[in-house]
């Protein structure tokens, strides 16, 4: 925000020096302007998926916290049942009358059968609370598995949302460019024709992921091949200008370098950190056991930007200006 609001600073000083037109400036400002409703949708996802992260770090704890009561409450159900075995009991008799000695045995054989049954009840109540816990960790692992996931995903679709913001940067640019030089290059309409209809072009290549990360290969070079398009035009569109110094030495072409320059730079940056958010995603979709639920859930690998890709080099003193 503080870079648009220096930006905006500017063009009010170049138009108040009487370097701009204001038809100039009003161009200049909406582009800036469309820069800022960018970053603050950019900003407003990315609390999105923070909430949505909490929410699901939340209700993982709950899950957690109802095996952990029910195994609790199960297992103090289980122990308070009655075990008290009745001991059935005989007369001995075998020398003299009952009357006589009045003693009375134990019978082992069904002690032991009672005892048998009450170890075998603890068995099954110890292979039920095994059986239990080991569930709850495989069903965590797996809730874990999943959101490790989801968060990968979610940062490489956060990483592709601003370089699909610093290329509409350059292609708002593009717009402001064409109005400062037709009016010094009125001979060079097919220079100019050629990077409009490039322009038009990368914005539809774009417009059709519909905001989304390429899923594939062919879909990534599609759009690099457009941006690619977009940098040979500007290319020649420089190349002319050399034929023209008042126009080099514009102001008003100045203050549109270092703004294409800098769309240059940061694409260049947002591409780096694209990659690596999609290197880390795609490991978590090889590695096991991560890619048994990648698998099962499919979460399909990211495309990766190539560094050879023409469509992504840097303007390098696109101006001729000398430093």
């Amino acid at each position: 925000m503080t870079t648009t609001s220096s930006d905006t600073a500017r063009i009010d000083q170049m138009l108040k020096d009487g370097k701009i037109s204001e038809h100039e400036a009003h161009r200049l400002r909406d582009s800036l302007h469309a820069q800022q409703v960018r970053d603050e949708i950019f900003i407003k996802r990315i609390a999105a998926r923070a909430n949505s992260s909490r929410r699901r770090v939340t209700m993982l704890l709950i899950v957690c916290g109802a095996f952990f009561v029910t195994g609790l409450v199960g297992g103090r159900l289980w122990l308070q049942q009655p075990n008290t075995v009745a001991i059935p009991v005989t007369e001995h008799t075998a020398q003299g009358p009952a009357t006589a000695s009045g003693n009375r045995t134990i019978d082992l054989q069904v002690l032991n059968k009672e005892r048998s049954k009450t170890m075998g009840n603890a068995r099954s109540f110890s292979t039920s609370i095994f059986v239990i816990v080991i569930a709850g960790v495989v069903g965590v692992a797996i809730l874990l598995i999943y959101n490790g996931l989801v968060d990968a995903r979610e940062k490489v679709n956060a990483g592709w949302a601003q370089v699909e913001n610093q290329y509409q940067r350059r292609l708002d640019l593009v717009p402001v460019l064409i109005d400062g030089v037709k009016t010094y290059m009125e001979h060079e309409r097919e220079t100019l024709t050629a990077l409009t209809e490039a322009r038009a072009n990368a914005l539809g290549a774009t417009s059709a992921l519909a905001g989304q990360p390429p899923q594939t290969s062919e879909q990534l070079r599609v759009l690099e091949a457009s941006q690619g398009d977009v940098k040979s035009a500007l290319t020649r569109l420089f190349a002319v200008v050399e034929n023209y110094p008042d126009l080099k030495a514009s102001q008003n072409f100045l203050t549109l370098q270092d703004q294409i320059e800098g769309s240059e730079n940061r694409i260049a940056v947002e591409r780096r950190n694209y990659n690596e958010f999609s290197r880390r995603y795609n490991a978590k979709t090889l590695k096991f056991p991560s890619n048994v639920i990648a698998d099962l859930l499919g979460f399909e690998a990211k495309p990766y930007f190539q560094a050879e890709s023409a469509a992504m080099e840097g303007l390098s003193d696109p101006f001729g200006k000398k430093r």
